[in-house]
C-alpha cells in the first residue's frame, strides 16, 4: 500500500467543451448575409507593397482595379444613353 497514492495513474482531465455551438459555418454566403445582415467585400491581399483585390474571378491590382472601375463606369454610361435614344 503506497504511502502517497499511485503516482503512475494520473487522474482523468475532464471532458472538453465544444467549441462553438453556433451553426453559422453550415450555412452559405447569401443565406448568412439574408440572415444576418452582413456584407462582405470582395477579397484583398497584401503583397509587399502591393494591393490586390479579387473581382470577377481574377485578381486585380490596385493600378489595375481603377481603371478597372473606369471601364465598368464608362460602359454603364455607355448603355445608359444608347437606351434613352
Amino acid at each position: 500500500m503506497p504511502l502517497f497514492g499511485n503516482i503512475f495513474s494520473p487522474k482523468k482531465t475532464p471532458p472538453r467543451k465544444s467549441a462553438s455551438l453556433s451553426n453559422l459555418h453550415t450555412l452559405d454566403r447569401s443565406t448568412r448575409e439574408i440572415e444576418l445582415g452582413l456584407k462582405y467585400g470582395s477579397p484583398v491581399m497584401n503583397i509587399g507593397v502591393q494591393s490586390l483585390t479579387f473581382e470577377d474571378g481574377q485578381w486585380i491590382s490596385e493600378s489595375t482595379a481603377e481603371t478597372h472601375l473606369i471601364q465598368k463606369e464608362l460602359e454603364d454610361v455607355r448603355s445608359n444613353s444608347r437606351r434613352k435614344k
